[in-house]
């Protein structure tokens, strides 16, 4: 992935005290944290996700992969990146890049997979055909799919 790559949707984040570890930068798994974070309102702005229908359609990651570029420190101004890279039958992927702003000096970057399933059943099902459309949609008016 070029880490100058375009995102469709960009999500600030506060560093917080408690997300330091003793060598005083974020700890590893805060990363992912951030990550879900910029990742749920991502969905929300795509009109793909919503309080009222999460019992109906879930989502749940199956894979992640990131590299750690540059340890984030505390009190540095930084944001997440996002964009869908690929939509499946049963999921689809997001690449991410974690970033100073307004610098834009790279942290940290990579993608993440995410399966669609049934809450009820606890599998996997097809993607939403609204939530393509949506996703879609979202992706070419800020940026490209």
């Amino acid at each position: 992935m070029n880490i100058n790559e375009n995102y469709t949707y960009y999500h600030p984040i506060d560093v917080r005290f408690a997300d330091l570890d003793p060598l005083a930068h974020v700890n590893n798994a805060v990363y992912l944290t951030y990550l879900e974070s910029a990742r749920f309102d991502y969905y929300q702005r795509a009109g793909i996700w919503s309080p009222d229908h999460a019992m109906q359609t879930g989502m749940v990651v199956a894979h992640i992969d990131i590299d750690y570029l540059v340890p984030i420190l505390f009190g540095q101004a930084i944001r997440v990146g996002l964009r869908v890279t690929r939509l499946g039958n049963k999921s689809f992927t997001m690449a991410f890049l974690i970033e100073t702003a307004p610098e834009h000096t790279p942290l940290a970057r990579g993608t993440c997979v995410v399966v669609t399933y049934d809450p009820q059943t606890g599998k996997s099902i097809p993607l939403p055909d609204d939530w393509r459309e949506k996703i879609t949609q979202f992706e070419e008016q800020n940026g490209e799919l």
